[in-house]
């Protein structure tokens, strides 16, 4: 009986010990975690605090605080550039969420940038010159029906554009909104960065590149080429 219960007791120890390993962070890096992140809790930082933008940087007049919701929008014209609003805290490790709604021409499109600095950038065709959000961006709305659907995925484009993770279309477009509410949901932790899109995860990315970006702000983006408006709301952000 003494055997048995110290064999009882070394199997509690081990089975103590395994919840504690996986319920740290720290050590889930090889875990599917498919289940979205909940940012709940006094560590929450909500970046819309007050009913005011206190805590971005605003780059121009096209950004603004409309009824609660932060909005981007080109008006009636076309931007010669795009442009970014971002956050004047950085982040590392961390989950975040907001809600978006794009709308606009069928050129509209927009990304949800983070570990990102900004950079002084010069496209190689047309040689225009602008500051440009160098880090990862979630494509949160590109799509041309027949070509190209880059909606959903993963890149650093100026500073590595080869890198593209897409996500596969047979889940990602079914539950996509067209001109409406979308929520989307980051988590990053080390080298690994996971999306989910209205609670479906759709990407899961290990980066081993060591030239990939470890810090930075989180920020948002009007695109040049189209008339657009882009509107956020409920936009929190829990540091790891």
């Amino acid at each position: 009986q003494k055997v048995m219960r110290n064999k009882a007791k070394y199997i509690t120890l081990v089975l103590v010990s395994i919840v504690l390993l996986y319920s740290n962070p720290g050590f889930t890096q090889k875990i599917n975690e498919a289940q979205e992140p909940k940012l709940i809790g006094k560590k929450v930082i909500n970046l819309l605090p007050d009913n005011s933008l206190d805590v971005w940087n605003i780059p121009s007049e096209n950004w603004s605080l409309e009824e609660g919701l932060l909005v981007g929008n080109t008006g009636n014209k076309v931007l010669d550039k795009p442009e970014w609003i971002n956050t004047k805290q950085q982040f590392d490790d961390f989950e975040f969420t907001c809600e978006m709604r794009l709308t606009g021409d069928n050129k509209r499109n927009t990304g949800i940038y983070f570990r990102v600095n900004m950079i002084d950038f010069v496209e190689k065709r047309s040689k225009k010159q602008y500051k440009a959000a160098s880090g990862y961006e979630f494509d949160a709305a590109f799509h041309n029906p027949g070509k190209r659907n880059v909606r959903g995925s993963l890149g650093d484009w100026y500073a590595r554009p080869s890198l593209r993770i897409l996500p596969d279309q047979d889940i990602i477009n079914p539950v996509y909104k067209e001109e409406d509410w979308n929520r989307y949901t980051i988590r990053v932790r080390g080298n690994r960065i996971e999306y989910w899109l209205n609670g479906i995860k759709i990407i899961d990315f290990t980066d081993h590149d060591p030239k990939a970006s470890r810090r930075g702000f989180i920020g948002f983006q009007i695109h040049d080429g189209t008339v657009m408006k882009v509107e956020y709301r409920n936009i929190r952000v829990l540091p790891l």
